[in-house]
């Protein structure tokens, strides 16, 4: 046995006063996003531990580290449609694309959405006479 196993208290503690700590967290959820999965699944501390962590120990947390694990996680689900698209590998093709939409805000058509917050002026133009014919039977 190696040792007592700490409680969840415990090892955020560990993580607050342990430097070397935080970079091995910091090295478990890049190898987590680069295999494709998010951090709200991380699941060796909270996502609001995470989150602390990050902002306090901004030297620990390495943001251009976890934006490349961030970007061979995207690869990594990209390449898994190309492979489907390609017919090199089976797979629901509609579950990979929902899963594109929930993750990269994917979409197939474009929303376009307008506001205008002045004033608009309408001017009204009419070529009728104003006039009623006259009946030009006689």
């Amino acid at each position: 046995m190696k040792g007592k196993k700490l409680t969840y208290k415990e090892r955020v503690e560990k993580l607050e006063s342990d430097s070397n700590e935080r970079k091995r967290l910091c090295a478990s959820l890049c190898r987590h996003l680069a295999e494709g999965f998010s951090f709200e699944s991380f699941s060796e501390v909270s996502k609001n531990t995470l989150d602390r962590l990050r902002k306090s120990y901004v030297q620990d947390f390495d943001g251009e580290e976890i934006e490349q694990a961030l970007m061979q996680g995207r690869d990594t689900w990209e390449r898994i449609g190309k492979r489907q698209a390609m017919g090199d590998c089976l797979g629901n093709s509609r579950s990979w694309w929902l899963n594109m939409v929930a993750r990269y805000n994917w979409r197939d058509k474009v929303d376009v959405q307008a506001e205008h917050n002045g004033n608009l002026n309408v001017s009204i133009v009419s070529y009728a006479s104003s006039k009623s014919p006259k009946d030009t039977l006689e």
